[in-house]
């Protein structure tokens, strides 16, 4: 047998063949030394492609190891697209199973995660359900997906009690950038700097609340011919009042196309929040330092849009 790694973005993955074909994706990292294999550098390909938020296609040759009954559940699997969903019941309406609990054993078994997609299996009432990799990744691979976004990076907190009832609040927010400098928003009280942009509000597109919130917070009116996708952060810690916070936090660029009076809400206001074109550096120097003042609430955003902005940095985007 034939073993490799793959580094994702939610952590390493073993990948396991026979020389023809993989037989094994699990998630973890490989404890065999890594073989090189042209299959392996198709696996890799098809993965960077996943983990980039588009559909990456056919897979490799696959050869699930596994009973007659446990194959067929796994190739019906592979019939639920990127980006879609599937209960449990349905799979087993399709393999003429009268035992969605049968199916979800057989799910649970799957031998080769992602390429066969047992994480787009969802209750009926679409709630999430067990996972090999563990019920936050398999949110952010339905993210990922979902969103046709890339995932940039995690900031998990590992200070909550696992399946502990959660509280969601995602985020758009825009990056502009003219001339090598950013357009961020600056806190004059805590002088920390954030991209504009806020919550989504229930019904409204990540789009739609990009386009206002940009422009209330920050002031800035963006050309909607020009928004595409950069990516998405996941956060999950604590909450204050609940037993888990997450938040996906999208990043859109975009242009300018004129500036306008902010309209700021009362915290928004008390902070003395103000539009900056900021060279990159000073942004990420100052957040950075600012990591050590600041309580979690801050702490964690600080961080955040540091990274981000070094990831543009790196990138060559600005």
């Amino acid at each position: 047998m034939y073993y490799t790694q793959y580094d994702s973005p939610v952590g390493p993955l073993a990948l396991l063949s026979d020389g023809d074909a993989l037989t094994g994706l699990s998630f973890g990292p490989s404890t065999e030394p890594k073989t090189a294999l042209p299959l392996f550098d198709d696996a890799f390909a098809w993965l960077d492609a996943y983990f980039s938020g588009r559909d990456p296609g056919p897979t490799p040759p696959l050869l699930p190891s596994g009973t007659a009954f446990q194959r067929r559940v796994w190739g019906e699997l592979l019939t639920v697209s990127f980006s879609e969903t599937a209960s449990y019941g349905e799979i087993a309406k399709a393999v003429d199973c009268r035992s969605a609990r049968a199916v979800g054993q057989a799910v649970h078994r799957n031998p080769i995660a992602l390429m066969i997609p047992c994480h787009r299996i969802v209750g009926a009432d679409g709630s999430l359900t067990g996972f090999a990799g563990g019920l936050d990744v398999k949110r952010r691979l339905l993210v990922l997906e979902e969103s046709r976004m890339r995932l940039l990076f995690t900031m998990d907190a590992k200070n909550y009690e696992p399946g502990g009832r959660a509280f969601s609040r995602p985020s758009a927010r825009a990056i502009v950038i003219e001339n090598g400098r950013v357009a961020m928003v600056y806190s004059r009280k805590f002088q920390h700097f954030k991209f504009p942009g806020g919550g989504i509000e229930p019904g409204e597109t990540r789009e739609a609340a990009l386009l206002r919130e940009t422009r209330e917070e920050g002031g800035l009116v963006l050309d909607p011919t020009t928004v595409r996708p950069y990516g998405f952060v996941h956060r999950i810690e604590r909450g204050d009042l609940e037993p888990i916070f997450l938040q996906d936090n999208f990043y859109f660029l975009a242009d300018a196309a004129a500036v306008v009076p902010q309209e700021l809400d009362g915290y928004e206001a008390e902070e003395g929040y103000t539009l900056r074109w900021v060279e990159p550096r000073e942004a990420i120097e100052q957040n950075k330092a600012l990591t050590t003042v600041y309580q979690r609430k801050h702490h964690t955003m600080l961080l955040r849009e540091a990274m981000v902005l070094e990831r543009l940095v790196v990138e060559g985007l600005v």
